[in-house]
């Protein structure tokens, strides 16, 4: 029993039948349901690219919103500064906050609680702020601002 064999065609050939078969496809005409389907597709688009272009033009002004907030930030809290400062010819350079409202001043390299009297170049360092006894007295030599602070903190 032998088997029939296959009839074989070359590549040529066979191209040639698919795009036949393509442009008969090509010709037909759509159907009211992929009709609306199409409609429903670019509707949406056009809905997504008016969104975008909406979303575009807010982003831009909250960027300034935000960088006018933080530059009024900035302006109204307190900055650090460095200052110097001794007692018994034994000078210390450290970085001073003063705090805000409700929350103390500090001193960013030391466990003392500052008091300062920036008025008359006098700083007391307390161990226990509730026992003045605790306190000591220095004499302010140098008061620098912003930057000095900035640099002293990132130099260590």
């Amino acid at each position: 029993m032998a088997k029939p064999s296959k009839k074989q065609s070359l590549l040529g050939q066979v191209q040639s039948n698919q795009k036949k078969r393509t442009s008969t496809t090509k010709n037909r005409r759509p159907s009211p349901q992929q009709i609306a389907a199409m409609k429903a597709q670019q509707t949406a688009q056009a809905q997504q690219a008016q969104t975008a272009t909406d979303n575009d033009r807010p982003k831009g002004k909250g960027k300034w919103i935000t960088l006018a907030v933080i530059g009024i930030l900035f302006v109204v809290l307190p900055k650090p500064q460095l200052i110097t400062y001794e007692k018994l010819g034994l000078v210390a350079s450290s970085v001073y906050w003063p705090g805000l409202p409700g929350i103390d001043p500090v001193l960013f390299d030391s466990n003392l609680h500052p008091k300062p009297a920036l008025e008359r170049n006098t700083l007391y360092l307390c161990h226990d702020l509730k026992n003045p006894d605790t306190c000591q007295k220095y004499q302010i030599i140098k008061q620098e601002g912003f930057i000095a602070a900035m640099m002293e903190l990132i130099s260590g």
